[in-house]
C-alpha cells in the first residue's frame, strides 16, 4: 500500500504469488480485495485487522484470476479469469457495513 507523497510503502501484504487485481470497496474506505494468479480471492478490512486478511477463498479452479470488482449496490464481489469466466461471491454482513452517516437534524435549530 502506497501514499503518492511517500517513497516507501505504508504497508506490505505478501500473498506468496502474483496479484492479478486489487479493488477498494465502494462503501468503505477500509475494505479491499485482491485476486492472485493462484486463483484465490482475499478480502481485508483494515478497521478490523491491519495485518491479516479477513477471508481467503478459492476464486477459480483451473484458470488464473485476473480481475476483481465490488458490486456497488449488493454485497457481492465478482472475479474474472483469463478464460473469460466470472465467479460471484456474497460478502459477510460484517464486511459490508458502510461508514456512519450523520443523523439529520431533528429540528432543534431555531429559525430566524
Amino acid at each position: 500500500m502506497w501514499d503518492k507523497d511517500i517513497i516507501r510503502p505504508i504497508m506490505n501484504f505478501d500473498l506468496g504469488c502474483a496479484v492479478g487485481d486489487i479493488e477498494w470497496a465502494p462503501y468503505s474506505s477500509t475494505v479491499f480485495s485482491a485476486v492472485t494468479s493462484s486463483g484465490n480471492l482475499y478480502v481485508w478490512d483494515l478497521k478490523q485487522e491491519k495485518h491479516t486478511y479477513m477471508c481467503e477463498h478459492p476464486a477459480m479452479k483451473k484458470a488464473k484470476a485476473l480481475h476483481v470488482s465490488f458490486n456497488t449496490t449488493d454485497p457481492i464481489i465478482l472475479v474474472g479469469d483469463e478464460r473469460g469466466g466470472v465467479n460471484s461471491f456474497k460478502l459477510s454482513k460484517a464486511l459490508t457495513v458502510g461508514p456512519l452517516l450523520p443523523k439529520e437534524d431533528d429540528g432543534s435549530k431555531t429559525s430566524q
